[in-house]
């Protein structure tokens, strides 16, 4: 049987997202803590719950494709702490332009590995990888609109 290399690529850029999930949750978790604004805090909490439902769904299809998901990252964890922490030092405007390049890069990644697995004639995940390309988007649009309302004067 010859190695099937898009898919290892599939499966590392599936690895790679789910870290990157574990991240945004920790970062919505932490941040919706730290805020002085309640709608902004409000927002935040709620996009943690997302994440977490994220997560879940995206372990879940792993788990279909034969692979072994992690259950969290210590290490995104700590970033995300890390950048927490300067949030509370120098506001949070520069965490949440890093929440939003990111939701918008896991949007972008969730898209092609739907048009991937299409390509392939897998089309079992549409609803899911749809679902997280669209959830990724509206994450970054709600948070660049909230730091495009609130610039500093």
């Amino acid at each position: 049987m010859t190695p099937d290399v898009e898919f290892d690529a599939l499966a590392d850029e599936l690895r790679t997202a789910l870290l990157a999930e574990f991240g945004a949750r920790a970062i919505y978790r932490r941040l919706a803590r730290l805020v002085a604004d309640p709608e902004l805090a409000r927002l935040l909490a709620g996009f943690e719950d997302e994440q977490r439902a994220q997560i879940d769904e995206l372990r879940a299809l792993m788990n279909v494709l034969g692979l072994r998901p992690v259950s969290r990252s210590r290490r995104r964890w700590l970033l995300s702490e890390v950048l927490a922490l300067g949030s509370a030092v120098f506001g949070s405007r520069l965490a949440l332009r890093v929440c939003v390049e990111a939701e918008q890069k896991r949007a972008r990644w969730y898209a092609h590995m739907h048009a991937f697995l299409v390509r392939r004639g897998e089309r079992r995940f549409d609803a899911t990888l749809q679902h997280m390309t669209t959830l990724g988007q509206v994450h970054a649009q709600a948070l660049g609109a909230w730091l495009a309302n609130t610039r500093r004067r």
